[in-house]
């Protein structure tokens, strides 16, 4: 990650007058003894006096990030300027009752910058932050009641510990993991508490759950678990009597006077303000939240906090080529979870306007005389260890299992696997050669016999002096300069100057098996060669997972035969209990099928008041299924699953991941591979998770 400030070195800065007034809060010194200093010198000529800790520096790391409205994947922004803020508010806070959580109106902020670094290729970036403005945020927060709750964002491990049964007693056996926990609840309730980005998270870390059933290895919990819950601003419940207002009824202001001043005075009246002083800079649409809340103090519905100190961002990027740099993230607030431990990392994500890229990592490509392409993504094309470029398929990632049960290990070699691609595919090669000008891909579907040149995609490349965008276009033949157009200087750039100057095609295939091949042309676009062609299978197509009505799924009392078992429909399915609750037994089965299968897994969640427990006695047991061969691509999974009679009546979730093997080299997801790896790894890009809740009650 990048941790190269653009100016002087962090500890040569001079110290801002905010930066100053912190340092003598904690100090007890003058401000002005500290203001235009640096930390150097200051360290030195204060040593006997100040606490040395606090002329140290904390490092805060995160990714800048522009998210694909429609996939929802995450795009790094590379060689954006990442501006570091020391930030001091004064907040109209709101506590809506009932809520649980809190929103705040900024009213008077001052921002400072104190540093800045550019992000890497990848979006990455990090920053030394001086440890005495961290140290202050943290006793400004620890001083007041509940503040150390109401300026944090909550994320998904917040979810769950709120989400925690309390525990009376010793826990018998060890106490589960929050992944586990997230694993025993409805996905409608987490998505009804925590958003639908909360449900999409909880997919996630579903996946890693199925995964580790189906023996794979584990993957930390922490990335999952400490991603916000909302990722934008979500607008605050607003009083009944303001929507009254904003509609023309309610509130009332002076004559003449908006429907805003109306609430703004409405507001002033409850925290005893000047609402055409103090609030005059108040509107409703600049909130900031939804923030945690505290519930053991008693707040009033509006409270003004002053003088908020915090740590903030601000991210611009050259987007539209004229050499100035436009603000693609601003005005952030709270974006690091301050804590005297670890910090998590951040995540901003950019505008719309940012300028992605889809890859992350540079792979090596040695160029001769000739076109080629060499590799897809971080993935050689070339070696036939790797890749198998008559057929298309990648040999090593996402290989069969030995036993139908957990992936194959990663520390042997061969069977080989057939995993195609999806998603966007980056094709690099070689294009500079000889008398070349310009270059094309040409393609094929129809196995080779006729091919036509791909036209339309277009990307950035990046001046690898300074990051600056260079937008790469071709004609309405498909024809690329071999040297693109620097926008700002209108000059070519020899591609040896790119960041990326063996990227040769950002493409989107079609499904199926794609031909492709370079072509390259002189000055005039006249054909000079040939490369080698090369296959791409390509597979986007998500795993599909059949709950049969006729037998999905059937239920009994334990003390009956499977005779009793009793087939539930899928309109609202619902168990009947007994007055006194009896110990009852579930049957679950469904069928996954894939055209590049990869896996596939049972799962159940409870609704707080105990879980269904799987009955690995069955000889019919089949809850997961790892596939042994190219052409196992269907599999019928079976579970019985008990339900104790203390168990609470409510809503049980029944249902199944299943993973494509299908996969995507580009890196673009941050794995920035040094050195490029050998591929024995079994990533998930494309799976499906169907499931289907069922009431059990008890009769009256």
């Amino acid at each position: 990650m990048s941790t190269k400030y653009t100016g002087a070195k962090p500890e040569e800065k001079p110290l801002t007058n905010l930066q100053a007034r912190r340092l003598a809060g904690l100090t007890g010194l003058a401000a002005k003894s500290f203001a235009g200093e640096s930390l150097v010198k200051l360290s030195d000529s204060l040593k006997w006096r100040v606490e040395p800790a606090l002329f140290l520096f904390r490092r805060i790391c995160g990714k800048v990030v522009k998210k694909d409205p429609v996939t929802g994947v995450e795009y790094g922004v590379p060689f954006a300027t990442v501006y570091v803020e020391d930030t001091d508010c004064s907040l109209l806070s709101y506590f809506p009752i009932g809520s649980r959580y809190v929103w705040h109106y900024p009213l008077f902020c001052t921002r400072e910058v104190i540093g800045s670094t550019k992000t890497d290729a990848c979006g990455n970036f990090c920053v030394l932050v001086p440890r005495f403005d961290i140290d202050w945020i943290l006793r400004w927060r620890l001083e007041r009641i509940c503040f150390p709750y109401i300026f944090n964002r909550p994320n998904l491990g917040d979810l769950v510990a709120e989400l925690q049964p309390p525990r009376i007693g010793p826990i018998p056996g060890p106490d589960p993991g929050p992944l586990q926990r997230l694993a025993e609840l409805s996905p409608a309730v987490l998505e009804s508490l925590g958003g639908s980005h909360a449900a999409r998270l909880v997919r996630e870390a579903g996946g890693q759950t199925a995964l580790r059933m189906l023996g794979a290895q584990k993957r930390p919990d922490a990335d999952v678990l400490a991603r916000r819950l909302f990722e934008r601003e979500l607008p605050p419940p607003l009083p009944a009597e303001f929507h009254q207002a904003l509609s023309g009824h309610g509130v009332h202001a002076a004559k003449g006077a908006s429907p805003t001043e109306g609430i703004r005075a409405a507001i002033a009246a409850k925290v005893g303000l000047d609402p055409h002083k103090e609030l005059a800079k108040f509107e409703l649409q600049q909130f900031i939240g939804p923030f945690e809340r505290c519930y053991d103090v008693l707040l009033p519905e509006w409270q003004l906090i002053l003088d908020v100190p915090d740590i903030t961002f601000r991210v611009t990027q050259d987007t539209n080529g004229d050499g100035t740099e436009e603000t693609i993230y601003s005005e952030g607030y709270f974006d690091v979870r301050w804590d005297a431990g670890a910090l998590p990392a951040v995540t901003l994500v950019a505008a719309g306007t940012a300028r992605e890229s889809r890859v992350c990592g540079q792979p090596p490509v040695n160029c001769s005389n000739v076109p080629a392409i060499v590799t897809v993504g971080l993935m050689t094309v070339t070696d036939p260890s790797y890749f198998d470029a008559t057929n298309g398929y990648a040999l090593r990632t996402n290989r069969p299992s030995i036993d139908g049960v957990s992936p194959h290990p990663l520390d042997t070699n061969p069977p080989f696997a057939q995993t195609p691609f999806c998603e966007a595919l980056q094709l690099y090669g070689c294009v500079a050669v000889g008398a070349a000008k310009y270059y094309r891909v040409q393609w094929s579907v129809d196995g080779g016999t006729s091919f036509s040149p791909i036209t339309g995609p277009a990307w950035n490349n990046y001046l690898a002096a300074d990051g600056h965008p260079i937008p790469i276009a071709a004609d309405s033949s498909g024809w690329y300069e071999v040297d693109p157009i620097d926008p700002v200087t209108h000059a070519a750039v020899p591609r040896t100057s790119l960041e990326f100057p063996n990227m040769v095609l950002d493409w989107w295939p079609t499904d199926g098996k794609n031909i492709v091949k370079l072509e390259l042309g002189d000055a005039t676009k006249a054909h000079l060669s040939f490369s080698a062609a090369v296959a791409l299978e390509v597979d986007n197509s998500a795993p599909k997972v059949l709950f049969d009505p006729s037998n999905w799924l059937a239920w009994k009392f334990a003390s009956e035969s499977d005779s009793a078992l009793r087939v539930l429909g899928t309109d609202c399915p619902l168990i009947q209990r007994k007055a006194v609750p009896q110990d009852i037994e579930v049957v679950f089965k469904v069928t996954a099928s894939a055209t590049h299968f990869r896996d596939a897994a049972l799962w159940v969640s409870g609704c707080g008041g105990g879980s269904f427990t799987p009955v690995t006695t069955d000889p019919s047991d089949k809850p997961g299924h790892w596939y042994t061969s190219p052409a196992d691509n269907s599999v019928a999974l079976y579970r019985r699953y008990s339900l104790s009679a203390t168990a609470k009546p409510g809503c049980y979730t029944f249902g199944c991941i299943a993973d494509s093997r299908a996969i995507n080299p580009a890196g673009s997801k941050g794995e920035n591979h040094t050195p490029i790896p050998d591929w024995y790894a079994d990533p998930v890009y494309i799976y499906t998770t169907p499931s289907i809740s069922v009431a059990v009650v008890n009769e009256d």
